[in-house]
């Protein structure tokens, strides 16, 4: 099949021959000077409102000198192209003969290797099967394929190395993870703590020692909080008590006498009172004001 091709340089023997067409502008140094004098008449020309009218006039005048060129250019351009495009058009179908050839043959050899790529796909995943079976689920659920082990140049031993290498890591990984659970799981037992939720944040990619700290802080602020709440509690007995010892409610019987002069047609006794008295203080003041009112001979009676 080799020799049956074209070989490129059978192709360039049958060549093309071309002559490079050559572009004459007819007394060109004649219409360069006159295109410069025209255009040098104008330059630099100033307008204003008094000839405003002339100046436009002179732009359209330009503008179609302008025109005219680019039209003639564009005429040559296309005359000049069809040579070209013919010769494209020709070259364009002798591409599509071979095209139409190469378009099965291309499809022939992509369905080639694909069946090839899942050919080596299910005996990579035979061998890796094997190996995993007697493995733990952790190492079974972690394991990852490689894509590039379905590479052509990927041979099947070093697919069988890179698969051994990587159950190996996962082993060592799985017995790591163990022991960071019996770790946290021994510790939380040794403070009195339930290990499941430290359990969830050791798998959530902390270590042990972060995770025993999280546990150390935890229970420091869950005693602090208690020793908060116990402090509480006190202090609301303590107001308790002294709004209790501090608000007595009293009815104090006092006498009073009235200052009089003495006269002996009068042999009326002293007037005695009675007031009703909240009396608030501490328990210091409000004994003191006992002592008080017993020394005066100040008769109390509670109510």
């Amino acid at each position: 099949m080799a020799n049956e091709l074209m070989e490129t340089g059978e192709v360039e023997f049958f060549g093309v021959d071309f002559t490079p067409s050559k572009i004459v502008i007819n007394n060109e140094d004649e219409l360069t000077k006159t295109i410069e004098d025209y255009a040098a008449k104008y330059k630099g020309l100033v307008v204003n409102e008094e000839d405003v009218n002339d100046a436009k006039k002179v732009r359209a005048e330009m503008r179609g000198v302008a025109k005219s060129l680019d039209d003639k250019r564009k005429e040559v351009k296309k005359e000049y192209n069809k040579p070209l495009a013919l010769f494209e058009k020709r070259i364009k179908k002798l591409t599509e003969t071979i095209q139409e050839v190469i378009t099965p043959i291309d499809e022939g050899i992509k369905n080639l290797e694909e069946r090839e790529r899942l050919s080596k796909q299910n005996e990579i995943e035979t061998q890796v099967n094997k190996l995993l079976e007697e493995q733990s689920d952790y190492v079974k659920e972690s394991f990852l394929h490689n894509p590039k082990w379905l590479n052509k140049t990927v041979a099947m031993k070093k697919v069988a190395e890179e698969v051994a290498e990587q159950i190996k890591l996962l082993q060592k990984e799985e017995q790591q993870i163990k022991a960071n659970e019996d770790i946290i799981t021994n510790y939380c037992k040794a403070v009195k703590v339930e290990p499941q939720g430290w359990l969830s944040v050791l798998k959530n990619g902390n270590s042990a020692p972060e995770v025993m700290k999280m546990i150390d802080k935890s229970l420091a602020d869950a005693k602090e909080r208690e020793q908060a709440e116990i402090d509480r509690k006190q202090r609301e007995e303590e107001l308790a008590r002294i709004k209790q010892d501090s608000y007595v409610e009293l009815s104090v019987e006092s006498v009073q006498e009235t200052p009089y002069e003495p006269d002996f047609t009068d042999l009326e006794e002293p007037e005695v009172q009675t007031y009703h008295l909240e009396v608030t203080g501490t328990i210091d003041q409000l004994s003191a004001l006992n002592s008080f009112m017993v020394d005066n001979g100040i008769k109390v009676k509670s109510v």
